[in-house]
């Protein structure tokens, strides 16, 4: 049974981590906010935070024999790692999330494994390092020159610090791997990302049409409808014929009972089915309701922000940014829209 509350911390939590959170970093706001735990413990762990992002069954499917018993004396379980089958099962409950918001969950998490992070410096060589969602542009901005990342470094001179960004490749292995790419200073960057977002969204409507546009056709054209309800009635009504049809068999002793009870059975099994895929519609046509609704919220700040750089924003709007030379940024935007932004401000 889902319980209200515990289910919207689970969203809660789905929605930070695709807003660039790490799962040490998700720990640490729900302890700052003083939200216990499921057991009612202050301190979160972030391993299961991370479980928590992978768990199936908060999107109605459940996969069974995860683990399996190896003593049945002592009860002793272990992690089934291919010893006994496993089974899945889709639409085995109902579900706290849409199965969209957890596959896009999934991806996102196989991508930041994928993404190179700095090295560690290890006796044996280099180390790749772990993911973190501190600057949300270590996440976005790519050389034109090789494809890698963008990092961020603090250059001292003179006693004044200034923070640049500049390619990770070039950085390493000088300009042998990459000889054009330029340093960028992080106020000219910020300044041109928050002018091109501006400039996008002073058209809201064509903008958040081509939004809504772009997830249907990743999500399919799907309606809220109140077909699931009409579903469920004509259920309750052959729930009934079934317990009349039993009643009248066990006192009369009907011929053709096994008849009318497997034809009963069918028209459920067909209701019951429609009703899944109905509910799955249902949660997919509010999943992207919920996003555009996100989407117009986070547009609509543009009218205040002006040149402030919002990490939030910025996140949630773009998909990726490729530095073409010291003077030109390649945007592209998660509605589709691409733009080539110039870095000519003064500072």
């Amino acid at each position: 049974m889902i319980v209200p509350e515990e289910a919207q911390l689970v969203r809660r939590i789905y929605k930070l981590y695709l807003e660039g959170n790490s799962s040490y970093r998700i720990k640490r706001i729900l302890e700052a906010e003083g939200i216990p735990t499921v057991t009612g413990k202050k301190t979160w762990s972030a391993t299961t935070i991370d479980r928590m992002l992978s768990n199936e069954k908060y999107m109605g499917d459940a996969l069974l024999q995860k683990t399996y018993t190896v003593d049945f004396l002592t009860k002793k379980k272990v992690k089934n790692n291919g010893i006994v089958p496993q089974y899945y099962i889709e639409n085995d409950h109902e579900a706290i999330i849409p199965k969209e918001l957890f596959y896009r969950v999934q991806e996102e998490k196989a991508r930041r494994a994928a993404i190179y992070k700095p090295a560690v410096k290890r006796k044996n060589g280099l180390q790749k390092g772990k993911y973190s969602g501190k600057y949300v542009l270590s996440d976005l901005l790519y050389c034109g020159e090789c494809g890698q990342p963008y990092r961020r470094q603090v250059w001292s001179k003179y006693g004044v610090k200034q923070a640049v960004w500049r390619c990770d490749n070039r950085l390493k292995n000088g300009k042998k791997r990459c000889k054009y790419s330029p340093t960028l200073k992080e106020k000219t960057l910020h300044t041109a990302i928050m002018t091109a977002i501006n400039s996008v969204a002073e058209d809201h409507g064509r903008f958040v049409q081509a939004f809504r546009e772009n997830v249907l056709q990743v999500i399919g054209s799907y309606e809220a409808s109140e077909k699931e309800a009409e579903i469920l009635k004509q259920m309750e009504d052959y729930q009934k014929k079934l317990m009349e049809l039993m009643e009248i068999g066990m006192k009369d002793g009907e011929k053709d009972f096994e008849q009318q009870y497997d034809k009963i059975m069918r028209k459920l099994k067909e209701l019951q089915k429609a009703r899944a895929q109905t509910a799955k519609e249902n949660r997919l046509a509010e999943s992207c309701q919920q996003r555009t609704e996100d989407l117009e919220r986070y547009v609509r700040k543009t009218s205040w922000l002006q040149r402030e750089f919002d990490e939030e924003l910025v996140r949630r709007l773009i998909r990726e940014i490729r530095v073409v030379n010291e003077n030109k940024l390649e945007i592209q935007f998660h509605s589709g829209i691409v733009m080539v932004q110039q870095m000519d401000f003064e500072e």
